[in-house]
């Protein structure tokens, strides 16, 4: 019996993965996820479940509540613990899709997905681990992301220049995997769309993953307070608990011309390829200098980041999780 569709909404933050998330959270069969983020950094240390002598359940939910963002979806350690007893997994991916089932059981519906915007770099990792993975992409003007970003420094980017090799880097891989992986599995779905025509974009999105649209889909608002008082930054979301609105802001009423030309000579083939207009002035001398710099400094930041994320590892003993969440 092979596994019901796992959609995955993955994109640069400050995209609208969050909008698209909501809207098909609101759907009475499906339960999406708000940025699990551990499918996987998990995966690329299931060999410390998987084994001949069977699934390590124990250290799978160690790590799993060790995990903020995990905690954050608001799963019960023994509603984890019982989803593994009775789902038996022999795997990773099972034990993946155990987890899930019981989001979506506690939420009253049927079918499960997960949105992580960083997942866009991990495309390629996931589609082979659940064969039944679908990936809708979405894509946004990489000068509103830049903006929307400077906003939270504390998310991600500081900086115009980063921004603009964040959002490149971020939506070109996803692209380059989406290609590898097929149309039959890969998506892309453009914020602009979104907010200019909701249902159209829901009823395509719906197609491709073989769900039936539903009314109720757009009217995600209405049930929306929870959910924002839930996110680690409430007021990024305030917006969601009104309708879906265009025009709320123009990015090119609040880019600088600098900031503008710096961001294009950065990132301009891409907006190119995507065909979002570009001014077409060609860099000075001085943008030249701040983009050279600006490589320099975002490839010294992802070694560290990346470093880091190698020095630190997963899990904390059993014992420990039950006396903080149990």
């Amino acid at each position: 019996m092979s596994n019901p569709v796992f959609p995955q909404f993955v994109g640069c933050g400050r995209s609208g993965t969050t909008l698209l998330r909501n809207i098909f959270d609101s759907h009475s069969a499906l339960a999406m996820t708000h940025e699990s983020h551990f499918i996987g950094p998990l995966a690329r240390v299931r060999s410390r479940y998987e084994s001949e002598a069977g699934f390590d359940s124990d250290a799978f939910v160690a790590d799993l509540f060790g995990d903020a963002n995990f905690v954050r979806q608001g799963l019960e350690v023994e509603a984890v613990r019982a989803a593994l007893d009775r789902a038996r997994p022999k795997s990773y991916a099972g034990a993946v899709r155990a987890v899930f089932a019981a989001y979506a059981e506690r939420d009253g519906k049927k079918l499960y997905g997960d949105k992580t915007p960083g997942s866009v770099t991990q495309i390629e990792l996931l589609a082979e681990l659940f064969p039944e993975a679908k990936f809708v992409h979405i894509i946004r003007d990489g000068r509103a992301v830049a903006l929307s970003y400077l906003e939270r420094p504390e998310w991600g980017p500081e900086t115009m220049a980063e921004a603009a090799n964040h959002w490149k880097n971020r939506v070109r891989r996803g692209r380059v995997a989406g290609q590898a992986i097929g149309a039959d599995r890969y998506m892309e779905v453009r914020y602009e769309d979104v907010v200019a025509d909701p249902e159209t974009v829901a009823r395509t999105v719906c197609d491709f993953l073989g769900l039936d649209f539903e009314d109720g889909m757009l009217r995600y608002h209405e049930k929306s307070e929870e959910f924002i008082a839930s996110t680690k930054d409430p007021e990024a979301f305030k917006n969601l608990s009104r309708p879906i609105t265009g025009g709320l802001r123009a990015w090119e009423d609040e880019i600088s011309p600098g900031d503008r030309k710096l961001f294009e000579a950065i990132a301009g083939d891409l907006l190119e390829e995507l065909e979002y207009p570009v001014s077409g002035v060609s860099p000075t001398i001085g943008t030249r200098a701040r983009v050279v710099v600006a490589a320099v400094s975002w490839q010294w930041k992802r070694l560290v980041a990346f470093v880091s994320a190698r020095m630190r590892r997963p899990g904390r003993g059993v014992e420990e999780i039950k006396g903080e969440v149990g």
